[in-house]
């Protein structure tokens, strides 16, 4: 007996190709979008319209324009995927009803959630807390998200927040590092001291981080990075070649705080507070059940006061 579907089942493929193309009105910004190439989407489109014995497109002057049964055939592939969306989505939702999804970056997972991930578990029953990790949170879909540690002064979404730690930066090597180059301990005194030594540098994508440029410049010192100065894409790699001896990171509070007080890693510099920064964990209350949001509230808070106490120096 053959598939109720035999006639499409080797048309799925395709078919997203003439939706794409056809919402663009080209074949190149089809193929960026889906990642193909445009020789790769017009073929597609050949095949299709081979296999069909139809035209779909007109092409005259570099312009595409739909017939009226490549029109027909768009509108009925963009109808049929736009229900599988809305379904996939609602089975997602169903699946997790039972816990929160919460999204952060790969640093403050790795830096702060991780080490304490088992206590958070225990505080929410063993409800499901489901990670969304991303190196940027301008990649996260917030349609699937019910809480998200920020960063960004003016914060990610309109949803309530609460407050979890002010940004205090300052500059942290290992011991060994520290017992090679016994000069930076002037550091503390004299900033402009350590715009000499080997300096660990990440890449800043949003204005609202604090860089050694910032860092610098806050306690009166000019600094110039050297243009073949290695960056870091991931902070926390960073701060692992900090611990490595490789040279000094300019360590945010509450992601070092851990390794200070294991031994990992030393300060050896003046605080910076962004007094115009924070983090903070913004949550969604429109979806997310009280007993099982408060838990989770409730634990963020009691830990982001366990952050050890830091003078501010200027």
């Amino acid at each position: 007996m053959p598939s109720r579907f035999h006639r499409v089942r080797h048309l799925l493929t395709t078919l997203p190709v003439l939706e794409a193309a056809a919402r663009n009105g080209s074949f190149t910004r089809a193929g960026d979008e889906l990642g193909l190439s445009q020789p790769t989407v017009s073929r597609h489109i050949a095949n299709l319209e081979a296999d069909l014995g139809v035209t779909l497109f007109t092409r005259q002057h570099n312009q595409l324009t739909l017939t009226r049964e490549g029109r027909a055939l768009a509108d009925a592939i963009e109808l049929g995927l736009s229900h599988i969306d809305a379904a996939a989505r609602q089975v997602s939702i169903t699946q997790k009803q039972l816990g929160l999804t919460l999204a952060c970056t790969h640093s403050f997972a790795h830096g702060w959630l991780l080490p304490r991930f088992s206590s958070l578990r225990r505080a929410t029953n063993q409800a499901p807390i489901h990670l969304v990790v991303s190196y940027w949170l301008e990649d996260v879909d917030l349609d699937e998200i019910d809480l998200v540690i920020s960063w960004r002064t003016r914060g990610w979404t309109d949803w309530p927040r609460l407050a979890l730690f002010d940004e205090v930066t300052y500059p942290v090597c290992s011991a060994a590092f520290l017992a090679q180059h016994p000069g930076i301990n002037s550091g503390d005194s004299n900033p402009s001291q350590l715009s000499q030594a080997p300096l660990l540098n990440y890449v800043e994508r949003d204005s609202d981080y604090v860089s050694w440029e910032n860092w610098f410049s806050h306690f009166g010192c000019s600094y110039v990075q050297a243009p073949d100065a290695y960056r870091f894409s991931n902070y926390h790699f960073m701060i692992q070649a900090a611990i490595d001896g490789e040279g000094i990171a300019l360590g945010w509070h509450h992601l070092v705080a851990d390794q200070i007080a294991a031994g990992r890693l030393c300060r050896v510099g003046p605080a910076y507070k962004h007094r115009n920064a924070a983090y903070t964990l913004e949550f969604r209350d429109d979806r997310s059940a009280p007993d099982r949001l408060s838990p989770v509230l409730e634990w963020f808070r009691a830990e982001a006061s366990k952050t050890p106490e830091i003078s501010i120096d200027r």
